[in-house]
């Protein structure tokens, strides 16, 4: 036994989160933690990792087993180079100072490879695309997104037993992630992941925890997440038939219930002549056999183990209508030179034209200015050089990776009020449409988690019938839920799209017209997404063989 569960019980004030959770995990076994958003699988997560107790219940590891936890939040802020911090937080730095005065430290150190640490940081460096950053590089000089990677790294090179892993795909590019992805299918450790990439997971994983969003349990299922799924699907239905097949069973038997009650009361009141003694005795005779049979049909009724409805929630849709205003919608870009004012990045120059009704992806590695060019071409950065010409009838949504267009401290209804003139009524209508609970809208803005930061965007796109959508990493925060409902509304989508992705199922079913990649600031056009997910897989799985 590596890591194991008893009867975890957690609750915030009245809101129960888990309940009666429990399992056993024996090593080197991946798990695929999954449910709604909100349902506790953060939660969870921190109570494995000793973040935070149990209202009730424990969780027990194997002795000396090292956890190895990133949460979904990973904001860094050292004065170290990544060198430094990575020897520290792995342990390494803290085995080397032990070595000389104990035999216990140094044979540690030999199982942790700790040898070629140096050797194994800079595989790593390459395999998460920080291939142009030393590793004595200021860790407070890096971006968010290599902050990010440079803390996975940390908890990677520390050698876990336990590995629990709080959506770590989100601030991965394409690249890092297949590396990742390899790496994690690799080791021996005990992996716990939660993660809303579905190709990812099922890649990983052979058993998928289910955070039931109704009853707050676990529900424990062996196979890959689309096993999970098929299952889930034929369990639904067998479900339904059982139900309907039971409904019909029981309106059949309270037909007859009815009719033999009618037949008991009318033989029972049967008088006819003083001639007919013989025909009366008959007739309340049978209305006594009647009665009886009634009162079988009642307890055969009573006696049936009823099977429920299945219990489903509310479908999550995404429903935007894209305006189909008069005037010319084309989007050209001339020798666009654009950054950000205290960014290295320069992309450009680019010239691009894009038709309306276009379907556009942008691949490739972080850092390579695809935000960059989505912001600028929205209008919510200014251009250095050259000029972008918008059609007169275009009305653009940018979906922003962390959301930051949204001002944090506003209500969401005054938000909402100015941005769409609607009235009170069809705000609160749009707010609860969009899967938000109506006594919510006056919460600030940051109050809302990730998801309903994006669920916040997408029900004002849809108010305001955007016809361009500009969607950097749209995937990222979303539950598995609400990710297909993004896919269902990409697909009817008739407007202009432009996609910035690493979610490599996501990418598969959108149905580019055209495929780009930015790299050295330059934009060229692609010949398949497939193409270019093979290539980093190759590169991936050579960079792995490296390590093991």
């Amino acid at each position: 036994m590596e890591i194991k569960a008893d009867k975890i019980c957690k609750s915030y004030g009245a809101v129960t989160i888990l309940e009666n959770v429990s399992f056993s995990l024996e090593r080197g076994q991946k798990v695929g933690l999954i449910g709604y958003n909100g349902t506790g699988k953060t939660t969870l997560l921190k109570i494995l990792a000793g973040i935070i107790e149990p209202d009730s219940g424990e969780v027990m590891t194997r002795k000396d087993a090292i956890i190895g936890y990133m949460p979904q939040d990973t904001s860094l802020i050292s004065n170290e180079t990544i060198r430094d911090y990575l020897r520290r937080i792995s342990g390494i730095a803290n085995l080397e100072e032990k070595m000389e005065k104990s035999q216990e430290a140094m044979t540690e150190y030999k199982r942790r490879n700790g040898y070629a640490f140096d050797h194994r940081l800079e595989v790593m460096l390459t395999g998460f695309g920080l291939i142009d950053i030393s590793s004595n590089c200021k860790i407070n000089s890096l971006s968010s997104g290599q902050k990010s990677k440079v803390f996975m790294m940390g908890v990677l090179l520390s050698d876990p037993d336990i590995l629990l892993l709080d959506e770590p795909t989100n601030n991965l590019d394409i690249p890092a992630l297949v590396w990742l992805e390899s790496f994690i299918a690799r080791t021996d450790a005990t992996s716990i992941i939660v993660s809303h990439d579905r190709l990812f997971l099922d890649r990983i994983v052979r058993k998928i925890f289910e955070i039931d969003w109704h009853t707050k349990t676990l529900n424990i299922i062996n196979g890959r997440y689309s096993d999970y799924l098929l299952r889930k699907e034929k369990e639904l239905i067998q479900q339904w038939q059982k139900h309907k097949e039971q409904q019909e069973k029981i309106e059949r038997l309270e037909d007859q219930l009815q009719k033999k009650k009618q037949k008991t009361i009318s033989g029972s009141r049967y008088i006819g002549t003083d001639n007919d003694k013989f025909l009366r005795g008959f007739k309340r005779e049978k209305a006594g056999k009647s009665g009886k049979q009634a009162k079988a049909i009642e307890k055969r009724i009573e006696r049936m183990e009823i099977i429920e409805k299945p219990l489903e929630r509310d479908l999550f849709c995404i429903d935007i209508k894209p305006t189909k205003s008069k005037g010319g919608k084309e989007i050209v870009l001339v020798d666009l030179i654009a950054s950000y004012a205290d960014s290295k990045l320069r992309i450009g120059p680019i010239s691009l034209s894009i038709p309306y009704g276009s379907r556009i992806v942008i691949l490739g590695v972080n850092g390579s200015g695809k935000t960059t060019l989505l912001r600028t071409i929205s209008g919510e950065l200014s251009s250095l050089e050259g000029k972008i010409n918008r059609g007169n009838g275009l009305i653009i949504g940018n979906l922003t990776q962390e959301h930051d267009n949204l001002p944090r401290e506003e209500s969401i209804k005054n938000f909402l009020l100015r941005k769409t003139n609607f009235t009170i009524r069809e705000t609160y209508a749009l707010f609860v449409k969009f899967g938000f609970k109506a006594t919510e809208i006056d919460k600030p803005i940051s109050f809302l988690s990730p998801g309903e930061r994006a669920r916040l965007l997408f029900a004002l796109f849809s108010a305001l019938s955007v016809n361009v959508l500009l969607l950097d990493e749209p995937t990222n925060h979303l539950d598995l839920e609400a990710i297909e409902a993004l896919e269902k509304m990409v697909a009817r989508y008739e407007g202009t799209i432009l996609l910035v992705s690493h979610d490599r199922q996501f990418l598969k079913r959108f149905f580019p017209t055209d495929v780009y990649l930015l790299s050295d600031g330059k934009i060229k056009r692609q010949e398949s997404i497939k193409t270019y997910v093979e290539e980093a897989e190759r590169q991936a799985h050579r960079l792995i063989n490296i390590i093991y």
